[in-house]
């Protein structure tokens, strides 16, 4: 199961980094419409136009598929996280007093 969720994460940063490049590319886009709206016929301004659309559509596909997939890895945490209390249940006992009482103590310092 730890195994899935490291190739999950690889998946998910991929697909950050794929998300950061389309995003790149359509301020670069946007900058060069900016300068061409200023000298450009309505021609060049539609063609700009519909290479930006085409970018923000792409960056917006890319964007909710590694939203799927970090919450799909989210979903795997805490299955494991419910499957180790439901075995442990001691052990998660212990280390939630642990971290209470250690909160508790930092809070009551202040």
């Amino acid at each position: 199961m730890n195994t899935g969720l490291n190739a999950e994460h690889g998946a998910v940063a991929d697909m950050r980094g794929q998300v950061v490049q389309d995003l790149k590319g359509l301020v670069a886009d946007t900058e060069s419409l900016l300068k061409e709206v200023l000298n450009a016929s309505g021609d060049e301004f539609t063609a700009v136009r519909a290479r930006i659309d085409d970018r923000l559509g792409e960056a917006s596909v890319r964007l909710d598929k590694a939203r799927a997939a970090a919450s799909r890895r989210m979903g795997e945490a805490a299955e494991c996280t419910h499957e180790y209390v439901v075995h442990n249940p001691w052990k998660a006992l212990g280390v939630a007093a642990a971290v209470g009482l250690i909160i508790g103590t930092m809070l009551r310092s202040r």
